[in-house]
């Protein structure tokens, strides 16, 4: 555009319908950038892909957990071969670091933020055990499920009524 049609336009839009135009023309053209960046993936993919990371390590830990236990219990006198379930209550939890800044009047709380723009995260609770189930070859014997009832209600801190104890099928 040359200069003379750049004076032009900005005279035509001094006017009020230029205003009015110029307001509608912004308008649409918002609303058209919001439809777009919902059609577009963009941050549901990230918080996807978080989601995934966070259930593959919840599943590691449950995975890794059951095996120790089966270790641990086979090796016990009488318990013989052994299966382990494991169930969690609850996912990962992370707590996010806080500044707290406080004033005569008001205290103001945000998130430490990194140079990348992520939070600080401060500490990570990993899920906790609702209740375990153990195969073995020695459950039928009221002694030995006695036994690794109490194993597992000291390692893990369970309610013995969250501990089941049952003969594996030979």
């Amino acid at each position: 555009m040359k200069k003379n049609e750049l004076l032009s336009v900005f005279r035509s839009l001094q006017s009020s319908k230029g205003r009015t135009s110029l307001a509608v023309a912004v308008g649409v053209l918002a609303m058209l950038l919001l439809l777009l960046s919902e059609l577009l993936p963009g941050g549901d993919t990230q918080k996807a892909a978080a989601s995934t990371a966070q259930t593959a390590t919840v599943s590691q830990y449950q995975t890794q957990l059951e095996q120790q236990l089966e270790g641990l219990i086979s090796q016990l006198q009488g318990a013989g071969r052994t299966t382990v379930m494991v169930t969690l209550t609850t996912g990962e939890e992370t707590v996010y670091a806080v500044d707290t800044q406080t004033g005569e009047l008001q205290q103001q709380e945000t998130h430490v933020l990194l140079q990348d723009g992520s939070a600080l995260a401060e500490t990570t609770y990993l899920p906790q055990v609702c209740g375990v189930a153990v195969l073995c070859e020695g459950g039928g014997d009221v002694r030995i499920a006695a036994r690794i009832t109490e194993l597992l209600h000291s390692l893990l801190d369970l309610p013995t009524n969250r501990i089941c104890v049952e003969q594996r099928k030979r």
